[in-house]
């Protein structure tokens, strides 16, 4: 049965974590904290202007 509990347990999870703390870069529209680490390269935006932007991008057809 231990072969059982081996096949049904869930895979290690393979996704990139975000940066457990700070420095985080700054949004480049509304200067918040973001997900991504200073040392990142290029324009930064926080959660909510990355959401808004896409929406933009979108509507702009």
């Amino acid at each position: 049965m231990a072969d059982d509990d081996e096949y049904c347990a869930p895979a290690p999870s393979t996704a990139p974590r975000p940066t457990a703390g700070p420095p985080f870069a700054e949004c480049v529209l509304c200067r918040k904290p973001t997900e991504y680490p200073e040392s990142y390269r290029g324009s930064t935006l926080c959660p909510v202007c990355e959401w808004q932007e896409a929406q933009r991008t979108a509507c702009s057809g």
